[in-house]
């Protein structure tokens, strides 16, 4: 049977689509610090929002990164007193 115009417009739609939320799971993944981070613009925020409310993996990979964020300020935020001075002693004795 003939293609219909209106088929025609329904399969690029369809592309347009996958094509849309593979560049928006690129985009998600390579930003999922900087949107945990505060710092995307709106428009990028916005746009890791739409995104991950239909992208399972990507919800996941936002939701791990605020996990790991949220166990790090237990962890000691600044060096041991003495372990620059050890590593430049050391330094010192290789050379």
């Amino acid at each position: 049977h003939p293609v219909r115009p209106s088929d025609v417009a329904h399969a690029r739609g369809i592309v347009d689509d996958v094509l849309r939320q593979m560049l928006d799971h690129r985009f998600t993944k390579a930003r999922a610090s900087q949107y945990i981070d505060g710092e995307l613009s709106t428009e990028g925020r916005r746009r890791v929002e739409r995104h991950t409310s239909v992208c399972p993996q990507c919800r996941a990979l936002i939701a791990s990164l605020r996990q790991m964020l949220e166990a790090l300020p237990g962890v000691a935020a600044s060096p041991r007193p003495g372990l620059a001075d050890g590593v430049v002693e050391r330094l010192r004795r290789e050379s």
